[in-house]
């Protein structure tokens, strides 16, 4: 019994000091493992924040346009009636190819034939009214040679009349006058005869005919039928005049008495005789002159007139005629194209929406024609992408299909207040009428603007700001936003191209000490 009980207390006091052992182990082995995590923590903390830092210039291909657009036919047409009426033939059917022009359909005509029919026999009774008035022109034409004719000779006649009736004061003035003066040439003529009180007068008309003859001459000798024969005529009249009242002041001379004492009373009529008969034929000149005149006002008419028939002959009445059955004929033919319907372009018949003996209204679909082979995409953009977008950029579809942007509205569309953009593509695994993903990557260095990525700035209630690293610190720089293009936002102030920014700035604030990854 004791020694059980020695047993047993040996047992308890060696079970009390092992717990108490392992709790001491315990114990030592939490106090370590909580003093390495202390100093991990306390290293972790101490060690700053790894930034990437990147610059305008070098962000590129980040900044994208995303815009969803429509496969069409390039070239597609609906085909659509312009009268009503019943159809009487379908001449192509769904699936078929069909050319530019070519009929798909006709509509019940049988009035609008009757009216062609009608119209061009009109035209043919103008067309013949045409050829009867041709007779009568040329007779109009002959009249009008007759009077060219006419007027040809009547200005022969004046040019002649003008060229005589300056030999004729010639002739008289040298032949007849001359002889009364001693020097007719000279400053002072000197009258041989007693001049009854017209000596003064006598010398001063030789004088003025010295001068005015030499220009008479010259313009006589110049005129022609294309002179201005009127006034050539009216000169020559003139001239005609001035000899005759010299004439006269010798023939009033003569009548004196006192004359005989130079000369025999026989030589004095002689001498009257001669002038009269000089004075006569001057005045037959005049007279002459006055019918040249009319003859050639005349002629002018006549001209005038014959040109006036042969023009009414011509244009006025069986023109007109023709003009207004061949507009007949046109309006005619005009409304019997219209019953036949037409394609407006080649392509593949899509769509066939009537059938043989249907009553169809104006302007209804019939038809679809599309040229299937080439396709092109057309979406819409707005304003922030369409200024950054051009013909002639190429854009990625399903991000998979090539295409080009070949068009671009110089006008916002109305119904959806954004620009048509038009992309063409060869791909064949384009299908007409899906809708497609089109993708448009902006170079930030192909122009002047400073493009960063979205994560780089620290928006606020107002424009945002970048984080600029000196010594190692960061620095927030405040900077003007412009537009948002899918991950990229312009920069409008604040940051130039060339220098660096935090690409990501998620997370960071200002002050912070951060190691940069180059």
């Amino acid at each position: 019994m004791n020694w059980y009980n020695k047993v047993t207390g040996w047992l308890g006091t060696r079970a009390v000091r092992g717990g108490l052992l392992v709790v001491l182990l315990l114990l030592g082995a939490y106090f370590a493992v909580s003093t390495r995590n202390s100093e991990t923590i306390a290293e972790e903390a101490e060690q700053p924040p790894m930034v990437t830092v990147t610059t305008a210039q070098s962000y590129t291909g980040a900044s994208t346009i995303n815009l969803i657009g429509t496969v069409r036919a390039f070239s597609e047409a609906s085909v659509t009636s312009e009268v009503s009426g019943r159809v009487t033939s379908v001449r192509v059917g769904l699936g078929d190819t069909v050319a530019a022009g070519a009929i798909i359909a006709t509509i019940e005509n049988a009035a609008e034939q009757a009216s062609v029919l009608s119209a061009q026999g009109s035209y043919e009774a103008a067309l013949a009214s045409v050829e009867q008035s041709q007779f009568g022109t040329a007779q109009s034409q002959v009249g009008a040679d007759e009077a060219a004719t006419q007027l040809r000779t009547a200005r022969n006649t004046a040019v002649s009349i003008v060229q005589t009736s300056y030999n004729a004061v010639e002739g008289a003035l040298y032949n007849n006058i001359d002889q009364f003066f001693s020097n007719p040439d000279g400053f002072v003529p000197g009258l041989r005869i007693s001049g009854q009180g017209f000596t003064s007068t006598v010398n001063d008309n030789r004088v003025r005919f010295g001068d005015i003859l030499p220009p008479a001459e010259a313009r006589s000798r110049s005129v022609s039928v294309d002179s201005d024969l009127p006034t050539e005529l009216a000169a020559s009249r003139a001239l005609l005049n001035e000899m005759i009242g010299f004439l006269d002041t010798f023939i009033t001379i003569f009548n004196q008495q006192d004359v005989y004492s130079r000369y025999s009373q026989a030589d004095v009529i002689g001498f009257g005789t001669s002038f009269n008969a000089t004075r006569g034929s001057l005045i037959q000149l005049q007279s002459q002159i006055d019918g040249a005149l009319a003859g050639l006002n005349s002629a002018q008419d006549a001209v005038r007139r014959a040109e006036l028939t042969v023009a009414g002959s011509t244009g006025a009445g069986a023109d007109a005629q023709v003009k207004q059955a061949l507009g007949s004929l046109r309006s005619a033919q005009a409304n019997l194209a219209r019953t036949v319907i037409r394609s407006p372009i080649s392509g593949t018949v899509n769509s066939m929406d009537i059938r043989m003996g249907d009553f169809i209204n104006s302007f209804t679909q019939v038809a679809e024609v599309a040229n299937n082979n080439a396709l092109e995409v057309v979406t819409f953009a707005g304003e922030k992408d369409r200024d950054v977008i051009s013909v002639g950029d190429s854009v990625l579809i399903e991000n998979k299909f090539n295409g080009t942007i070949t068009e671009i509205a110089p006008a916002v569309d109305a119904g959806t207040g954004k620009t048509e953009v038009r992309i063409a593509s060869e791909s064949p695994d384009l299908q007409n009428g899906d809708s497609v993903r089109i993708t448009k990557l902006v170079d930030s260095t192909a122009s002047n603007e400073v493009i960063i990525p979205l994560s780089a700035v620290k928006f606020a209630l107002s424009d945002g700001a970048v984080f600029i690293v000196q010594d190692n610190r960061l620095v927030a720089r405040p900077v003007t936003l412009g537009t948002i293009r899918g991950g990229s936002v312009e920069i409008l102030a604040g940051l130039t191209a060339d220098e660096e920014f935090v690409a990501d700035a998620r997370g960071l604030v200002e002050a912070t000490v951060v190691e940069i990854i180059r």
